[in-house]
């Protein structure tokens, strides 16, 4: 399982869980309210039912995200997430910041984790430096309650100094621990109805369950929904062990007058203690029983976090056009005219993509990865810029630099200095190694940091089949799908800097002294009748001659990828038939 998958199965479950578990919790809240006259165990169930359901729905959101990712499907519209800024809407501001909303969901699970371990340990201390209860008298009344209630386990009961409730802790061997000043200011009778209710939460195993609903907490911390449910689930669980205890002692005011006397709840949100829950609302149970008042206050804000999340998805998944909704990225116009056309092409790999619609043209083999030599540039421009550099600031080719890049097309020699910006352009346009490299060598923290953030840029744009392991496309170890890099040219394209530097036909620069002449790598950059939006070559032994680049034909948006085609000649070849199969040249402008 990769970092990029796990980011792309998690980051959208935690944004569709925003949704789907108010959703949820709406549906949980009205089946409360309508079970307000049942019985506390009732709704103590379907409460928990909605806690397990709000668990999940994002779990098995994630574990399809992740699956879809592994498949190249497209389970989340990321297709149409990637387009130009002005058609992708809210999407194209969400995938990329899946890793960021990611990164705080780990931070917030590891401090709410940190939270309960720290519970637990409170819960064991209290446990460990508690005094024995050996009243033979109270002994003998939580044996006789303990009989009462078919508890067959041992228990322990400890006295403390420093709680104000009795509370329970663990589930194997349960523990009872006693507040010693409850011995002198609590008769007999509210005491042993207090002890009632504590056993009462052992035969149920309270404290197992409310260690798991704990994880569901810190899991989903960042819903309040998942707040709202733990709260009514511990508040019915208290009532629920206030009827067993009634039960067992035969006795409803002593219990009612226990719970008047005791404080407000201290003990930890761990422990299951006598007075948890809402004090006034078991007191009324108790006096009233069957008397529910609550559940539809939950309603309201519900609705508005309902309402507000199917909002953001609309907008997400909305068409670009509303009178001609996009087709699926998948889904390929399948006319003869374009599978001839597929099948002659010189490149092994091709994908033509209508942007404005999401609608793959033609394709042929574009699911195959494969080398993609210097387009890896495109990848390495766009993590240079995202670093916000200075592209006046100069940075030099030293002796590091031209032994990683021996190829150079400019031949820059070891000692070249030239601003940011010009070795961005040097790089894009000729398409020359060393000033690729160069540019990596000087990113902020050096090669390894420029190679992690092309790892997380990667990620961030869903390319699920790529792979980089250096800057300039030499290594046959960069690889990609052409969906991939189809994905990749429409997101360059969102880059002033690269879509301007990348249409230039050509251009000159100073090298010691000396005035040298370039033109772009694509010779169709220039060309009459073609409009390029964005371009970058590719040319290796492994990779053979490899194009992608985005037009404008006629007003209409095209990306297209060819991989390993022949020879230059054939690549430009194929690129001319496509244009002619999707309009004249001379309708370009």
């Amino acid at each position: 399982m990769s970092a990029a998958m796990l980011i792309h199965g998690l980051g959208w479950a935690i944004l569709h869980s925003l949704w789907k578990d108010s959703l949820l919790g709406g549906a949980t809240a009205l089946a409360l309210w309508r079970l307000r006259q049942s019985s506390a165990q009732v709704r103590y169930v379907v409460a928990c039912l909605g806690l397990l359901l709000s668990l999940l729905v994002p779990v098995v959101d994630a574990w399809r995200g992740m699956a879809a990712y592994r498949e190249a499907a497209q389970w989340l519209p990321l297709w149409q997430a990637l387009q130009p800024a002005q058609q992708a809407g809210l999407a194209a501001i969400l995938t990329p910041a899946l890793p960021w909303l990611v990164g705080a969901w780990l931070i917030g699970v590891s401090l709410m984790l940190l939270r309960l371990t720290l519970g637990v340990i409170w819960v064991q201390r209290l446990a460990a430096t508690g005094e024995a209860w050996l009243d033979e008298r109270w002994l003998l009344t939580v044996k006789r309650l303990a009989a009462r209630m078919d508890i067959a386990k041992p228990l322990a009961m400890r006295l403390h100094d420093t709680i104000t409730s009795p509370m329970t802790a663990g589930w194997l061997r349960p523990l009872v621990l006693i507040p010693a000043a409850l011995l002198v200011h609590l008769p007999a009778e509210q005491l042993e109805a207090l002890l009632a209710h504590e056993l009462a939460h052992i035969k149920r195993r309270d404290y197992l369950v409310n260690l798991l609903q704990s994880l569901v907490e810190a899991l989903l911390f960042y819903h309040p929904v998942i707040w709202w449910l733990s709260r009514r689930i511990r508040a019915e669980r208290e009532q629920v062990a206030d009827d067993l205890a009634v039960q067992a002692i035969d006795d409803r005011r002593s219990l009612a007058l226990a719970l008047q006397a005791l404080d407000q709840h201290q003990a930890a949100q761990l422990v299951q203690a006598a007075n948890g829950g809402q004090l006034l609302d078991r007191i009324r149970h108790l006096v009233r029983p069957g008397r529910q008042t609550r559940g539809w206050r939950i309603a309201l804000p519900l609705a508005g976090i309902v309402l507000a999340s199917l909002a953001i998805h609309a907008m997400t998944n909305a068409p670009t056009h509303d009178h001609d909704a996009p087709k699926p990225a998948a889904q390929v116009e399948d006319t003869a005219a374009f599978a001839s056309l597929a099948a002659n092409l010189h490149a092994s790999h091709a994908l033509v993509v209508d942007d404005d619609t999401g609608r793959v043209l033609l394709q042929k083999d574009a699911d195959a990865v494969t080398p993609i030599a210097s387009i890896s540039k495109l990848l390495t421009a766009m993590v240079v810029l995202d670093a916000q550099p200075d592209l006046q600031a100069p940075i030099t080719i030293d002796r590091a630099t031209v032994r990683m890049a021996k190829y150079s097309v400019l031949k820059l020699p070891a000692g070249t200095t030239l601003p940011r910006g010009e070795a961005l352009k040097l790089a894009l346009v000729p398409s020359d190694n060393r000033a690729a490299e160069a540019l990596a060598q000087n990113y902020p923290g050096g090669l390894p940091a420029f190679m992690e953030a092309v790892k997380a840029k990667i990620a961030a744009l869903g390319l699920a089949h790529t792979t980089i392991e250096e800057p300039t496309g030499l290594s046959a170890n960069n690889q990609a799908t052409a969906q991939d890099l189809a994905t990749l040219a429409r997101a360059a394209s969102n880059y002033p800097d690269i879509a301007r530097l990348t249409a230039i036909a050509r251009d000159s620069t100073d090298i010691g002294g000396k005035t040298v002449s370039y033109h772009n790598a694509n010779v169709l950059v220039g060309s009459p009748g073609w409009q390029v939006l964005v371009s970058k070559t590719g040319t290796t032994r492994e990779a053979g001659k490899c194009l992608v680049m985005r037009v404008n034909k006629a007003n209409r948006h095209l990306t297209v990828v060819l991989l390993n085609a022949d020879d230059f000649a054939a690549r430009e070849q194929d690129a001319t038939e496509i244009l002619q199969h999707f309009g004249s040249a001379a309708d370009l402008h």
